[in-house]
């Protein structure tokens, strides 16, 4: 949400020389439908079990980055924490966070008021910390 995990991720797998996934991508071309429209046609619990399937399913090795709300499920944060994974958190101020999201299309965000956003970011704060092996902490606002 906000976080960098696209940018970083590309970065980092370019460094250590692996692939780079983006779940996200990766459910668009399985469905053949945006994000958006998965969240707007098809809803976000049946957007949640795609990306869930996916992610358990998941065998290729490289870098990947997740939607932010993919530590909400207790199986994917299992997942995530296994100890052939390494789950890196990046954990950016709620300022900068805000920032990077205001104005965005993000279907799950768009209609959120300010004080939404910051209720679901640190209803998940808690989850990210549970899953991560390596926390990066970012004031930096873009």
């Amino acid at each position: 949400m906000g976080a960098g995990k696209t940018f970083i991720g590309k970065k980092l797998a370019s460094e250590l020389n692996l692939p780079f996934f983006d779940l996200d991508k990766e459910l668009e071309k399985l469905s053949q439908l945006t994000i958006t429209q998965m969240f707007e046609k098809l809803g976000e619990p049946f957007f949640r079990q795609m990306e869930s399937g996916l992610l358990l399913n998941w065998n290729k090795n490289g870098v990947m980055a997740t939607g932010g709300g993919i530590v909400e499920n207790k199986q994917n944060r299992e997942f995530l924490r296994k100890k052939e994974n390494i789950c890196i958190w990046l954990n950016p101020a709620w300022e900068t966070i805000k920032e990077r999201i205001n104005g965005s299309f993000r279907p799950l965000v768009k209609n959120l008021s300010s004080d939404e956003l910051k209720q679901l970011w640190q209803k998940r704060l808690s989850f990210y910390k549970e899953c991560a092996d390596i926390e990066i902490k970012s004031k930096k606002t873009n």
